[in-house]
């Protein structure tokens, strides 16, 4: 019974702590996002996009603080419906720490009003649902998940209201090594893709 108590102490405080990193890293995050919202002067960035076919083509940011990358932000537009993704990867020290995802969902509700006389009418209004999901590379072999989602009507949406929702443990909804393979490929591109301008651009997977 007290090997089982041990092992079940052990296990909170560990999550405990990895909850505590998380949140840590998440708030150097959020921080420096703000620091690019205001034109921080001691950040700089530059852009590059490229293109692989009329299904596959991106826009990536890379934003520097001291001469060190800080973070990437990878805007990208894949498929036949040219569905658009945004991503981020945190970086620290020269190494990944946070690849956060955002989506959106927008969907149609229909209401049904019957009025006082009897008079039935139907009416629509759009209805978003913002999905946030992280990845925490806690060290070189082990990764945490976390996720936050809200949904409201479009006409009353409070992105403001959304940034104070905490994250919980989640499901990894991504494969580990996928996004790693992503981070590096990005990396390469830092230094081998042309800066964005009106030449034509390459292929990112080219460039492994």
């Amino acid at each position: 019974m007290r090997l089982c108590n041990f092992i079940w102490l052990m296990c909170f405080v560990t999550l405990s702590y990895a909850q505590e990193e998380f949140t840590k890293v998440d708030l150097s995050f959020r921080a420096l996002q703000e620091a690019i919202a205001k034109k921080d002067t001691l950040i700089t960035y530059v852009s590059k996009n490229y293109k692989c076919s009329e299904n596959l083509s991106g826009r990536i940011q890379y934003y520097y603080k001291e001469n060190q990358l800080k973070l990437i932000k990878h805007t990208y537009q894949q498929g036949f419906a040219r569905d658009v993704y945004l991503e981020f990867f945190f970086v620290e020290n020269d190494t990944i720490r946070l690849k956060t995802s955002i989506s959106e969902i927008i969907r149609m509700n229909t209401l049904y009003k019957e009025s006082s006389q009897g008079v039935s009418s139907l009416s629509a209004e759009k209805v978003v649902e913002v999905i946030e999901h992280v990845l925490f590379f806690e060290g070189n072999s082990s990764v945490g998940c976390y996720e936050r989602r809200h949904g409201e009507k479009l006409s009353q949406w409070d992105a403001d209201y959304f940034e104070t929702i905490p994250f919980e443990k989640s499901n990894c909804q991504e494969d580990v090594e996928d996004i790693r393979f992503k981070y590096r490929l990005l990396r390469k591109a830092e230094k081998k893709l042309e800066n964005y301008s009106n030449r034509k651009p390459s292929c990112i997977f080219h460039l492994w």
